[in-house]
């Protein structure tokens, strides 16, 4: 059962951490609900390490270890002095791992190390020369002068047409600059461009 925290609640335990990776919310509140289990554990069940953690953890909170509890209580059965305390050693105990004081381990450990692999977002523009960027713009300066001039776009019509061996591949070619916005009385025929060789 997930623990009930007011919005407040939740923002403060998730803050320390909040900058280092995004996670889904369920797996904030499966962390939370980890770490408010293990704060209230008892030190006899902890190896070596796991009580000097947890000691370390309870210092910093300034409050008695496990909050005063004498015997190991779920959550929510807890009083509200008993949860606030709990909550801020959660919070210390994600402050503390995300200072790098403590090592986090187990399942959910991964939650709190920022992730080793990112999504590029996209490469910034270089600021040197681009010829693929140089053609685009060529290309696209040709187009806009072959709709407003008969000239470059009898000329563009060439370039396109230049390899084609059928009227049909002609024909196509012709269909696509006029769907490119070039007029079609700025478009010859094959015959009128010369082009007696096409099948």
């Amino acid at each position: 059962m997930i623990p009930q925290l007011c919005a407040g609640e939740a923002a403060a335990i998730r803050g320390p951490v909040a900058a280092s990776c995004r996670l889904h919310a369920g797996v904030w509140f499966r962390l939370l609900r980890a770490l408010l289990d293990e704060a209230s554990l008892a030190a006899s069940t902890q190896n070596a390490h796991g009580k000097d953690v947890l000691q370390q953890i309870w210092q910093e909170t300034g409050h008695p270890e496990r909050a005063g509890l004498n015997v190991w209580r779920p959550y929510e059965h807890m009083g509200d002095e008993v949860r606030e305390a709990m909550l801020d050693a959660a919070a210390t105990a994600l402050q503390l791992a995300a200072d790098g004081l403590i090592t986090a381990r187990g399942r959910l450990s991964s939650a709190l190390h920022p992730s080793l692999h990112y999504v590029n977002d996209g490469d910034e523009p270089s600021p040197y020369r681009n010829e693929w960027r140089d053609a685009m713009a060529a290309i696209e300066e040709a187009f806009t002068s072959a709709r407003t001039d008969p000239a470059a776009a009898r000329q563009l019509l060439g370039l396109l047409t230049g390899g084609c061996r059928t009227l049909a591949a002609f024909e196509q070619e012709r269909s696509y600059l006029f769907g490119a916005g070039v007029p079609a009385d700025f478009l010859p025929s094959a015959r009128e461009l010369g082009r007696h060789d096409l099948i």
